[in-house]
């Protein structure tokens, strides 16, 4: 039996789509052929740190090795230095009790009350330069020194064959890699995002400086990640052509398409199909879960519904639709957006539910949508729980992408988001017949069933194990 050693800050309690993709490796992976040890944080750094291990869907983990560290918080250091020398100048130091670390603040925010505009303004200036470098290439890099030396006890004592890391955080593949050159075992790393090519973050490194200076290191660390592995697996096929086009030096044979996927004992089925049997429903819910945050930007959507409403297309009595989840601050007009367009006996907005909660509005609806802007390599998380239900997908994103080639006459109904015609075109067919595709959807989600997926994976480390002999 073969030893694979994961190194990830995606777990239990954690509730990230990463952690998704974890568990289901661990639950799907050939057990007669590999043992599992992760290594990862302390429950104490996850926000949500309740995590019911007795539960049976997860008796899985139970043979698990599973190994969790601290790690350096050199931010909330500075912070609390900082605070200590304020109180000994006051003379405040005689109850050395220790400061509780506060969130570090944007660079929006204000100090009220610590001093001058321009010392306050001096002060923020420094603490954000400090935490962006503390916190570069992400801010999981703080614990590289400590998984890297408890990553390699584990390493020697537990005998382990093959490393294994998936990003984002893409600094999980710095410290698997020092571990593959420290201990010579084989390494496999996975990208459910790509990293230097980025699209998110062309705009700030288009206007800073110091982002471009961060963004030609990121190029450096991807091509010393990608040289040092033995296996390279991508989610979308689309990401793997990308990656092979912009590093012809690295063998292609190295890249594997590697999907992401649902777990097949979760399918959500009981939903508004079957309790509609088949017929259209008076009126038909479209619903996104999901934060709404950097591009993922619904105004194209508003716009398609205003259209259609001045149109007399579409009535209250007809459809709605309804945003789950949170709203970033770059995105607070949206609400006011919505008001501004006469939309709002159309549009709801839900705050942040629970996973479950999330679960059971969407088992109600009749569309689920996605939302991908900017890139064309990616796929949203979100598409992996849709597709356990039996509903029709609006996805709304950019032309020649990922979304599209999978979305489209398989899952749903695409619609550049670019072109507010074609999202408006595409709701209105979705309304006449909610039920679009549903046996079609039942059959391509087969694809993705990670249960029969995971024989990718299997191939993918069984190649790796046997380089090293």
């Amino acid at each position: 039996m073969k030893h694979l050693l994961i190194v990830t800050n995606n777990f239990p309690p954690s509730k990230t789509i990463g952690t998704q993709r974890i568990l289901r490796i661990c639950k799907f992976l050939d057990r007669t052929k590999w043992k599992i040890s992760v290594l990862t944080l302390k429950e104490s750094y996850y926000p949500f740190p309740e995590f019911d291990w007795e539960d049976p869907a997860y008796q899985y983990l139970r043979d698990v090795s599973v190994y969790r560290t601290n790690r350096f918080d050199v931010v909330g250091f500075l912070i609390n230095f900082r605070e200590f020398l304020r109180a000994k100048k006051s003379g405040k130091i005689e109850n050395p009790t220790p400061v509780k670390t506060a969130p570090v603040k944007s660079k929006s925010s204000s100090n009220s009350g610590q001093g001058t505009s321009s010392n306050v303004g001096a002060w923020q200036r420094i603490k954000d330069f400090v935490t962006d470098m503390m916190q570069f290439p992400d801010s999981n890099i703080t614990w590289l020194p400590i998984a890297f030396l408890k990553g390699r006890k584990i390493i020697k004592q537990e005998k382990v064959d093959v490393l294994f890391s998936t990003s984002p955080h893409h600094s999980l593949h710095l410290i698997t890699s020092l571990l593959k050159i420290t201990t010579g075992k084989k390494l496999v790393i996975d990208f459910r995002d790509p990293w230097a090519r980025s699209p998110w973050d062309e705009k700030t490194r288009s206007e800073n400086g110091f982002e471009r200076w961060k963004h030609r290191r990121i190029i450096g660390m991807e091509k010393w990640v990608l040289k040092k592995a033995d296996q390279i697996s991508l989610i979308t096929a689309e990401m793997k052509q990308d990656y092979i086009q912009h590093h012809p030096k690295v063998p292609a044979a190295k890249f594997k398409l590697f999907n992401n996927g649902f777990d097949p004992d979760k399918l959500h089925t009981n939903g508004t199909v079957s309790t509609d049997n088949g017929k259209k429903p008076a009126k038909v819910t479209f619903i996104h879960a999901g934060s709404l945050y950097k591009e993922r930007d619904p105004t194209p959507v508003l716009n398609a519904l205003k259209m259609l409403k001045s149109a007399n297309r579409i009535t209250a009595d007809d459809v709605e639709f309804v945003f789950m989840g949170a709203i970033t601050f770059h995105l607070k007009h949206i609400k006011a957006l919505t008001t501004e367009l006469g939309l709002d006996d159309l549009v709801t907005f839900i705050s942040k539910v629970s996973y479950q909660e999330s679960i059971a509005h969407m088992a109600k609806s009749h569309v689920l949508m996605l939302l991908q802007p900017v890139t064309k390599v990616q796929l949203p998380g979100k598409f992996y729980d849709y597709i356990t239900m039996d509903k029709p997908i609006l996805a709304v994103a950019e032309k020649d992408s990922s979304v599209e080639n999978i979305i489209k006459d398989r899952f749903g109904i695409f619609a550049d988001i670019r072109n507010v015609a074609s999202i408006a075109e595409a709701i209105s067919t979705l309304i006449e017949n909610p039920h679009y595709n549903i046996d079609k959807i039942r059959e391509c989600r087969k694809e993705f069933d990670m249960s029969k997926s995971i024989t990718t994976f299997e191939n993918i480390l069984e190649v790796s194990a046997s380089q090293q002999q």
